[in-house]
């Protein structure tokens, strides 16, 4: 198989595949780490990503992000485009890997060609619908990158020992693991994933290069000193940019181990039949360990699969390995309290699903010329399934195009308060009051930030007293964080509904309260400061009144309701 024709159809099937993505609109985490993001609006700033938002820690991805804001801008399509070339060039890294892997192993007694084995392997894993996170969900570039990092970690260290030549040996296996170093470090910099990438290349070598450790140290000490070494740079990396959402105490370890172990069951079904995706499974929940006997059940299974396929048949061994490896560091006992799943997490495991399954399918069949009906059945049902995945990442992919309709499948299939939460908000964008109110009854069970958004549904349908507790509730719960500013500033806005209330009640007593609750929320309120004055003016206190209408007038000199009622008021006080 020409590789020129590999590289061709591969990204032709991607564009025709996620075509239908590249003009989404940002959603959900791309506010923090693009739209608001001022770093990424400079080269230089972006290597120092603010704390606590996703590009935090990750200087390498947030420099995409500004290379891309330098060429387009907030235009969405160009951000969505690079992130489908890292899927193809990642696509092409995992052919290589595969292609020479069985290259070397079986030499040319196979049933199937190598390339044909690696091109379906490549394919399969390309259009799954579990990947189209990382094409629709811009911010998700963290995982596809430090994935393509990660293949060309593995790809160059192959390429460092395999070359063709004697006389060019030395030299090109020198070129080759600085790249495998460089690409580490660049992963490293990119997702803290990458954190078993050295792993892996120690286990490849064991199980293909080498017949010991032993010897794989000896003639690989440089290289693996160099991968090594990039434990060293993460480590700084994490000191620089800590988070408070990883290893926290919020979680304990026992907890997100079981409830990862309902996530890897469901990230397996996914693989099988991806139906019903989800961008947000929320957070961790408390659960008892027998709430997860089957899943823990067959995860051993698995496990102590994958420990006597490494003995009795290491190069498959070597893919359950991997699946396993790669998904531990979000997926096993360190807390992601922030997240208790994401699909994108299998970014890399599915690629040794999907060769783990391409692999098993070629063992099977004949080599002899009577099993050539069989292979190509074979293909046939390779070309629908890949068909089928393909279709349903295009219409996973229409999900994306309107946020509405993201987080009513999110709703629709995993219920939880930050989802519906999120769902709310787009309700009340699209001025579905009724409907977000509902929605927002049922987010503040497991979320209270929610209290915001339905304090602020509240205040819209004219329930002021309710919407005014629960927004105070918020408030109060972390009253300097810089997201209750926007409450505060609400809070403000209703107490000065409810003074102008009280004023057409003829209340002056009550408008006075609820007008200084106002400016205490709001100083600059010109309208309180009015209502404030006209309630004192109901008082006789004429003097108290000017002063409020002043402040008001000066606040806004064109309210026009401030400069009659200062006008009238001094006229009061200058006819006694």
């Amino acid at each position: 198989m020409p590789r020129k024709f590999v590289v061709v159809l591969l990204a032709a099937i991607a564009l025709a595949t996620y075509w239908t993505g590249l003009h989404a609109p940002f959603v959900w985490d791309d506010d923090n780490a693009i739209t608001t993001n001022r770093s990424i609006q400079q080269i230089t700033t972006s290597l120092d990503p603010p704390l606590e938002t996703p590009l935090s820690g990750r200087p390498v991805a947030s420099l995409s992000f500004a290379l891309n804001y330098a060429f387009g801008g907030l235009e969405t399509t160009g951000y969505h485009a690079v992130n489908l070339a890292i899927l193809v060039a990642s696509a092409l890294l995992l052919f290589g890997i595969v292609r020479r892997t069985l290259s070397r192993q079986s030499g040319g007694s196979a049933a199937i060609s190598h390339d044909a084995v690696a091109f379906a392997a490549s394919l399969l894993w390309l259009v799954h619908p579990l990947l189209s996170e990382t094409i629709d969900y811009t911010t998700q570039r963290t995982e596809s990158l430090m994935g393509l990092f990660f293949l060309l970690t593995l790809y160059a260290a192959i390429r460092a020992r395999r070359t063709t030549t004697k006389k060019h040996r030395s030299s090109a296996s020198s070129t080759w693991t600085v790249m495998s170093v460089v690409a580490c470090a660049a992963g490293m910099a990119t997702k803290e994933s990458m954190v078993v990438a050295p792993i892996a290349v120690a286990l490849y070598d064991r199980v293909f290069e080498f017949d010991s450790i032993g010897e794989a140290l000896n003639e690989r000490r440089g290289l693996y000193a160099g991968l090594a070494a990039t434990w060293v740079e993460l480590s700084v990396i994490m000191w620089r940019w800590p988070r408070s959402t990883v290893g926290g105490v919020s979680v304990s370890p026992l907890t997100y181990a079981l409830n990862q172990a309902q996530m890897i069951g469901r990230y397996l079904w996914l693989s099988v039949w991806p139906d019903r995706l989800v961008v947000d499974y929320g957070l961790p929940q408390q659960l008892h360990i027998t709430d997860v006997v089957p899943q823990i059940a067959a995860i051993a299974a698995l496990i102590a699969l994958t420990i006597v396929a490494l003995f009795r048949w290491p190069a498959l061994g070597f893919l359950g390995a991997m699946f396993f490896l790669t998904l531990a560091p979000t997926s096993s006992v360190v807390p992601i309290s922030s997240e208790v799943g994401a699909e994108r997490r299998m970014y890399l495991p599915l690629a040794a699903l999907a060769v783990l399954v391409v692999v098993l399918v070629a063992r099977t069949l004949p080599r002899a010329k009577a099993g050539r009906n069989l292979r190509l059945a074979a293909t046939v049902v390779l070309a629908l399934v890949v068909a089928a995945l393909a279709i349903r990442t295009v219409l996973r992919n229409r999900d994306y195009d309107n946020p509405l309709t993201l987080w009513k499948s999110v709703v629709d299939v995993r219920p939880h308060g930050r989802a519906r939460f999120a769902y709310a908000n787009e309700l009340l964008a699209a001025r579905r009051v009724e409907e977000a109110t509902a929605q927002l009854r049922l987010a503040v069970v497991d979320t209270p930030d929610a209290r915001a958004g339905l304090g602020t549904a509240l205040l819209l349908q004219g329930q002021l007293e309710e919407g005014i507790e629960l927004l105070q509730t918020f408030v109060d719960a972390n009253p300097s964080l810089p997201n209750r500013l926007p409450a505060r500033a609400l809070l403000g806005q209703a107490h000065q509904a409810l003074a102008e209330r009280a004023l057409t009640q003829h209340d002056a007593a009550r408008a006075v309260i609820e007008a200084r609750k106002a400016i205490e929320f709001d100083a600059n309120n010109a309208g309180a400061h009015n209502d404030l004055g006209a309630a004192l003016a109901s008082q006789g206190d004429l003097g108290g009144a000017i002063d409020e209408f002043k402040t008001a007038v000066r606040i806004n000199p064109t309210l026009q309701s401030a400069l009659n009622n200062l006008a009238h008021a001094t006229e009061m006080t200058q006819a006694r």
